[in-house]
Protein backbone atom coordinates (compact mmCIF):
# COMPACT_ATOMS: atom_id res chain seq x y z
CA UNK A 1 0.00 0.00 0.00
CA UNK A 2 1.26 3.05 -1.06
CA UNK A 3 1.60 6.59 1.07
CA UNK A 4 -1.78 7.75 -0.53
CA UNK A 5 -3.90 5.05 -0.89
CA UNK A 6 -6.51 5.15 1.97
CA UNK A 7 -10.20 4.50 2.56
CA UNK A 8 -12.40 7.72 1.05
CA UNK A 9 -15.51 8.59 2.79
CA UNK A 10 -18.57 9.39 -0.10
CA UNK A 11 -18.70 12.59 1.22
CA UNK A 12 -15.47 13.78 0.39
CA UNK A 13 -15.63 11.86 -3.15
CA UNK A 14 -18.83 13.62 -4.32
CA UNK A 15 -16.99 16.96 -2.28
CA UNK A 16 -14.34 16.12 -4.90
CA UNK A 17 -16.15 15.90 -7.80
CA UNK A 18 -18.43 18.43 -7.06
CA UNK A 19 -15.70 20.96 -5.92
CA UNK A 20 -13.74 19.90 -9.45
CA UNK A 21 -16.59 20.69 -11.60
CA UNK A 22 -17.11 24.63 -9.71
CA UNK A 23 -13.55 25.08 -9.88
CA UNK A 24 -13.49 24.23 -14.04
CA UNK A 25 -16.57 26.00 -14.47
CA UNK A 26 -15.01 29.20 -12.25
CA UNK A 27 -11.89 28.67 -14.62
CA UNK A 28 -13.61 28.49 -18.12
CA UNK A 29 -16.10 31.65 -17.67
CA UNK A 30 -13.04 33.77 -16.72
CA UNK A 31 -11.52 32.98 -19.55
CA UNK A 32 -14.20 33.43 -21.87
CA UNK A 33 -14.61 36.49 -20.18
CA UNK A 34 -11.77 37.33 -20.93
CA UNK A 35 -11.42 36.27 -25.02
CA UNK A 36 -14.57 35.34 -26.93
CA UNK A 37 -16.68 37.13 -24.63
CA UNK A 38 -14.03 40.33 -23.74
CA UNK A 39 -16.49 43.68 -23.95
CA UNK A 40 -14.03 46.10 -25.17
CA UNK A 41 -13.10 43.49 -28.58
CA UNK A 42 -17.32 42.88 -28.86
CA UNK A 43 -17.95 46.20 -28.30
CA UNK A 44 -15.33 47.21 -31.60
CA UNK A 45 -16.98 44.25 -33.67
CA UNK A 46 -20.59 45.68 -33.28
CA UNK A 47 -19.71 49.05 -33.81
CA UNK A 48 -17.55 48.01 -37.31
CA UNK A 49 -20.37 46.07 -37.80
CA UNK A 50 -23.29 48.79 -37.68
CA UNK A 51 -20.76 50.84 -39.49
CA UNK A 52 -21.19 48.59 -42.65
CA UNK A 53 -24.92 49.57 -42.59
CA UNK A 54 -24.22 52.68 -42.21
CA UNK A 55 -25.29 53.40 -38.35
CA UNK A 56 -22.95 54.48 -35.73
CA UNK A 57 -22.97 53.81 -31.88
CA UNK A 58 -20.98 55.33 -29.13
CA UNK A 59 -18.17 52.83 -27.79
CA UNK A 60 -20.35 53.49 -24.24
CA UNK A 61 -23.24 51.46 -25.71
CA UNK A 62 -21.45 49.55 -27.84
CA UNK A 63 -19.82 48.04 -24.64
CA UNK A 64 -23.18 47.92 -23.03
CA UNK A 65 -24.39 45.74 -25.41
CA UNK A 66 -20.91 43.96 -25.48
CA UNK A 67 -22.07 42.95 -21.65
CA UNK A 68 -25.46 41.74 -22.59
CA UNK A 69 -23.95 38.76 -25.13
CA UNK A 70 -21.99 37.42 -22.11
CA UNK A 71 -24.29 38.44 -19.10
CA UNK A 72 -25.81 34.66 -19.76
CA UNK A 73 -22.37 33.27 -19.63
CA UNK A 74 -21.30 35.05 -16.66
CA UNK A 75 -24.59 34.07 -14.71
CA UNK A 76 -22.41 30.83 -14.86
CA UNK A 77 -19.70 32.06 -12.75
CA UNK A 78 -21.90 32.99 -10.20
CA UNK A 79 -23.47 29.73 -10.36
CA UNK A 80 -20.52 27.99 -10.32
CA UNK A 81 -19.21 30.21 -7.53
CA UNK A 82 -22.05 29.67 -5.01
CA UNK A 83 -21.81 26.29 -5.29
CA UNK A 84 -18.41 26.59 -4.28
CA UNK A 85 -19.25 28.74 -1.45
CA UNK A 86 -21.34 25.86 -0.53
CA UNK A 87 -18.90 23.16 -0.66
CA UNK A 88 -15.98 24.83 1.73
CA UNK A 89 -18.46 26.11 3.76
CA UNK A 90 -19.18 21.91 3.77
CA UNK A 91 -15.54 20.98 3.86
CA UNK A 92 -15.07 23.56 7.08
CA UNK A 93 -17.67 22.17 8.66
CA UNK A 94 -16.51 18.63 8.12
CA UNK A 95 -13.03 20.07 9.53
CA UNK A 96 -14.14 21.69 12.57
CA UNK A 97 -17.03 19.11 13.48
CA UNK A 98 -14.15 16.42 13.16
CA UNK A 99 -15.75 13.91 11.15
CA UNK A 100 -12.46 14.58 8.64
CA UNK A 101 -9.31 14.84 10.13
CA UNK A 102 -8.08 18.42 10.22
CA UNK A 103 -5.50 19.47 7.14
CA UNK A 104 -2.71 20.63 10.20
CA UNK A 105 -3.10 16.80 11.51
CA UNK A 106 -2.42 15.29 7.91
CA UNK A 107 0.18 17.50 7.74
CA UNK A 108 1.64 16.00 10.45
CA UNK A 109 1.15 12.86 10.05
CA UNK A 110 2.82 12.59 6.48
CA UNK A 111 5.08 9.81 6.03
CA UNK A 112 6.95 11.47 3.19
CA UNK A 113 8.22 14.58 1.58
CA UNK A 114 5.56 13.89 -1.33
CA UNK A 115 2.89 13.52 1.04
CA UNK A 116 3.74 16.03 3.19
CA UNK A 117 4.36 18.58 -0.02
CA UNK A 118 0.76 16.99 -0.90
CA UNK A 119 -0.87 18.15 2.20
CA UNK A 120 0.44 21.62 2.46
CA UNK A 121 -0.63 22.27 -1.43
CA UNK A 122 -4.08 21.19 -0.17
CA UNK A 123 -3.96 23.83 2.93
CA UNK A 124 -3.44 26.33 0.53
CA UNK A 125 -6.02 25.20 -1.68
CA UNK A 126 -8.22 25.90 1.38
CA UNK A 127 -7.05 29.38 2.14
CA UNK A 128 -7.15 30.43 -1.51
CA UNK A 129 -10.40 28.74 -1.80
CA UNK A 130 -12.03 30.16 1.50
CA UNK A 131 -10.66 33.76 0.28
CA UNK A 132 -12.28 33.44 -3.08
CA UNK A 133 -15.53 32.39 -1.64
CA UNK A 134 -15.35 35.52 0.60
CA UNK A 135 -14.33 37.87 -1.87
CA UNK A 136 -16.52 36.63 -4.68
CA UNK A 137 -20.00 36.95 -1.99
CA UNK A 138 -19.08 40.74 -1.00
CA UNK A 139 -18.45 41.62 -4.60
CA UNK A 140 -22.11 39.86 -5.64
CA UNK A 141 -23.71 41.99 -2.86
CA UNK A 142 -21.09 45.07 -3.74
CA UNK A 143 -24.02 47.33 -3.83
CA UNK A 144 -26.47 46.28 -1.68
CA UNK A 145 -23.20 46.28 1.48
CA UNK A 146 -22.69 49.87 -0.39
CA UNK A 147 -18.58 49.09 -0.31
CA UNK A 148 -16.28 51.45 -0.90
CA UNK A 149 -14.91 51.81 -4.88
CA UNK A 150 -11.17 51.07 -3.54
CA UNK A 151 -12.10 47.98 -1.16
CA UNK A 152 -14.07 46.44 -4.45
CA UNK A 153 -10.78 47.42 -6.90
CA UNK A 154 -9.23 45.78 -3.93
CA UNK A 155 -11.09 42.80 -3.81
CA UNK A 156 -11.75 42.58 -7.56
CA UNK A 157 -7.51 42.29 -8.16
CA UNK A 158 -7.31 39.49 -5.20
CA UNK A 159 -10.56 37.63 -6.67
CA UNK A 160 -8.74 37.42 -10.11
CA UNK A 161 -5.42 36.45 -8.76
CA UNK A 162 -6.52 33.06 -7.49
CA UNK A 163 -6.88 31.82 -11.36
CA UNK A 164 -3.55 31.10 -11.32
CA UNK A 165 -3.43 29.80 -8.12
CA UNK A 166 -6.09 27.24 -9.23
CA UNK A 167 -4.10 26.60 -12.92
CA UNK A 168 -0.78 25.97 -10.79
CA UNK A 169 -3.04 23.61 -8.34
CA UNK A 170 -4.51 21.79 -10.93
CA UNK A 171 -1.38 21.38 -12.66
CA UNK A 172 0.65 20.08 -9.50
CA UNK A 173 -2.46 18.22 -8.56
CA UNK A 174 -2.41 16.54 -11.98
CA UNK A 175 0.91 15.69 -11.81
CA UNK A 176 1.15 14.61 -8.37
CA UNK A 177 -2.09 11.78 -8.95
CA UNK A 178 -0.22 10.32 -11.99
CA UNK A 179 3.57 9.93 -10.65
CA UNK A 180 2.05 8.19 -6.97
CA UNK A 181 -0.69 6.04 -9.62
CA UNK A 182 2.25 5.04 -11.57
CA UNK A 183 4.52 4.54 -8.77
CA UNK A 184 3.54 3.67 -4.79
CA UNK A 185 -0.02 4.48 -5.03
CA UNK A 186 -1.82 2.40 -7.97
CA UNK A 187 -5.30 2.46 -7.69
CA UNK A 188 -5.15 6.10 -6.23
CA UNK A 189 -7.55 7.18 -9.15
CA UNK A 190 -10.11 4.52 -8.65
CA UNK A 191 -10.30 5.18 -4.99
CA UNK A 192 -11.39 8.95 -5.58
CA UNK A 193 -14.31 7.21 -7.47
CA UNK A 194 -15.26 3.89 -5.14
CA UNK A 195 -13.98 4.94 -1.91
CA UNK A 196 -10.56 2.29 -1.18
CA UNK A 197 -10.64 -0.89 0.94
Amino acid sequence: MGVFNEKRSLNLRVWHWLNSIAIIGLIFTCIFRSTWFNKNDNALIIQNKLSEFGLSLTNENAVVIAKLLRSEMWNWHYIFGFILVFLIIFRLFAFLSRSETGILTKIKESKNIHQKGAKIMHLLFYIVTFLVCLTGVLLYFRDDLNLAKSFVGFMKDMHKQSFFFYLFFIATHLFGVIVAETTTDKGLISEMFNGGK
